[in-house]
């Protein structure tokens, strides 16, 4: 019976070796000679465009035909500008390649400057990425660690867009602690951020944790001038956090709430913010083409994205950027995150809305 089976056996082996090889070729010869643009939504020297531009120095490694890579930047309504090119002009040739801060929450909450539909584009991967917090310890009155946040008077927090994950997030943990400030919006990148921070326009902010070592932590904490506040973790479905062991030392906002308030948060402030940062952490950027993409493209650059987790010169420079190992998500992954945004519960979704625009 075992020899009976072993031509066709062989014979299924050679057919699946030769489609991968066509496949492979197939690839090659679509990228050869030709130039993709990756295209970042946020300004340069933000945490977006620092890692576009660190993931792009490995992944053209991968791309099969070994095309040129180069990265721009389109700055402007919180990452909409950009999101709004990627569905309205650039050419689904498979020659522009988005790697940004993915807009879901404008998507979500139907931000009437988002005028395409991110569903449509054609994902290649996505990027996990906690969320910390901190303050200038000239904040209010004076902080030195995050048991004076409530007693400091009115500071202002920087953020980009009212509708921006980031800015949600920032001003539900606020609210839900009950401290007294002022929301300043609208800067076009963490870099602008940063200055606003060391100019002491703002007081307050948050960012991903590329963002926080490679920025924040080297020019506002280890100067000083600034004290980490918590991280915003996962939280699972009985209302705990998932604590990151990479951010030991530095409490979730479960814990600081536990401590300020003395029990842990709950209601449609901590629901909203759960809902949010779920989903933020876990697909913080999305890295994808404009829909109709040839699918030689897409499954070159898909290739090329899932090479990355297995190259260590890739993790090693994160990690010398991020202190942490990368988070990334396939294709199909980063698919299933924002479609899990359809399963939001409509009462969030609606009060998110409403509290977005309320100042």
């Amino acid at each position: 019976m075992m020899k009976t089976m072993r031509f066709p056996i062989l014979a299924l082996a050679s057919t699946v070796m030769f489609l991968a090889n066509f496949a492979s070729a197939v690839q090659a010869q679509f990228y050869e000679g030709k130039q993709i643009t990756v295209l970042v939504n946020y300004g340069a020297g933000g945490s977006t465009d620092v890692l576009a531009r660190l993931v792009t120095k490995h992944l053209e490694k991968h791309i099969p035909g070994s095309p040129e890579v180069v990265v721009t930047n389109m700055a402007g309504a919180g990452g909409i500008v950009a999101t709004n090119h990627m569905g309205e002009v650039a050419k689904a040739d498979g020659l522009t390649l988005a790697f940004f801060a993915t807009p879901f929450m404008q998507y979500a909450l139907q931000d009437p400057a988002l005028t395409v539909d991110i569903s449509k584009f054609v994902w290649v991967g996505g990027f996990g990425q906690p969320t910390l917090c901190f303050i200038r310890k000239d904040a209010g009155t004076g902080v030195e660690s995050v048991d004076d946040l409530l007693e400091i008077g009115e500071f202002k927090l920087g953020g980009y867009r009212a509708t921006s994950s980031t800015d949600i997030r920032m001003r539900l943990g606020l609210d839900l602690l009950g401290a007294n400030y002022k929301h300043v919006t609208g800067y076009r990148s963490s870099a602008k951020v940063l200055a606003a921070l060391l100019q002491n326009e703002v007081s307050y902010s948050c960012g991903s944790v590329t963002l926080y070592r490679k920025s924040f932590e080297p020019n506002l904490i280890e100067p000083g001038l600034a004290t980490p506040l918590w991280y915003y973790s996962l939280v699972d479905a009985e209302g705990n956090p998932v604590r990151d062991p990479r951010l030991e030392g530095i409490p979730t906002f479960i814990d600081v709430h536990e401590r300020l308030k003395g029990e842990r948060p709950s209601g449609m402030l901590f629901d909203s913010l759960t809902a949010v940062n779920n989903i933020a952490v876990t697909m913080l950027r999305g890295v994808f083409l404009p829909e109709g993409t040839p699918d030689a493209a897409a499954e070159a650059l898909r290739t090329a994205w899932s090479a990355l987790s297995e190259d260590e010169e890739f993790i090693s420079d994160y990690m010398s950027l991020a202190d942490e190992p990368p988070s990334l998500l396939s294709g199909a992954e980063a698919r299933e995150r924002l479609d899990s945004l359809g399963s939001l519960d409509p009462e969030i979704v609606a009060f998110i809305k409403e509290y977005a625009v309320q100042e």
